[in-house]
């Protein structure tokens, strides 16, 4: 009888082992291909989410997924966290865990080549506007406007803006001068006010839950020491707006 408690604790033992092994590299989805997350691993995210992970003893890698597959992928459990998205996506996203700390706060404005007098999203009805196909906060805001273009990137975006084939361009305030500043579209400001400001979260998927509250401390301790404002000036300090 003794043998077996004994071989039944080595079994135990073994296998809350494999289970934090499997949890000991997260692959976490983005769908940015921006300041905000490169591909080298380097951006203002990348480096927030990785070193958070990292302050609770978990390797993490940034994984490139397009934007409308990439909750999609998360949710389907290919995928072990996405990484920056607006409050509530887990009504949609049921397997989906929102990690309750903020990783940056987004402005959303819109982005035009004239002065064009806007207070709120319905201000826009009547203007041609373009969107990113997959950016949730702004095909729900625009739906059933009839003057509504979709595209499938920030490169078609502006450019469509360049040539007046939109009159504004909804996007991330420091999203949109990243792409001013590459495309040399000095001719191109955001408008005043903002039409949104959301916190943005990163998700996990449910079978790591359990991570959720100690990466939100993480976060929270890189706020408080100045981990978090290194990272962010570091990466996005040049541009304009950068620190809003």
């Amino acid at each position: 009888m003794k043998h077996i408690k004994v071989i039944a604790m080595i079994l135990m033992c073994f296998a809350s082992t494999c289970a934090y092994a499997g949890e000991d590299t997260i692959r976490i989805s983005t769908s940015y291909k921006t300041l905000l997350s490169t591909p080298d691993q380097t951006g203002m995210l990348d480096q927030i989410v990785k070193e958070a992970f990292r302050r609770i003893g978990i390797k993490s890698r940034i994984v490139f997924t397009p934007n409308e597959r990439s909750l999609v992928a998360v949710n389907d459990g290919m995928f072990d966290a996405e990484i920056n998205r607006v409050a509530g996506m887990e009504k949609k996203f049921p397997n989906l865990i929102q990690v309750p700390e903020a990783n940056m706060v987004m402005h959303f404005v819109s982005f035009a080549t004239k002065d064009i007098s806007i207070t709120d999203w319905e201000s826009l009805r009547s203007l041609k506007v373009g969107i990113v196909r997959g950016w949730k906060i702004l095909e729900q805001n625009t739906q059933g406007f009839p003057y509504v273009t979709r595209v499938m990137n920030a490169d078609q975006l502006f450019l469509m803006l360049h040539k007046g084939r939109i009159d504004v361009a909804l996007f991330s305030k420091i999203l949109g001068y990243e792409w001013i500043s590459n495309l040399d579209c000095d001719h191109v400001q955001h408008l005043e006010p903002p039409l949104a400001s959301r916190g943005m979260f990163l998700y996990l998927h449910k079978n790591h839950q359990q991570l959720a509250i100690p990466v939100a401390e993480a976060l929270r301790e890189m706020k408080r020491d100045g981990t978090y404002d290194r990272i962010v000036q570091k990466t996005t300090g040049f541009l304009y707006g950068s620190s809003e």
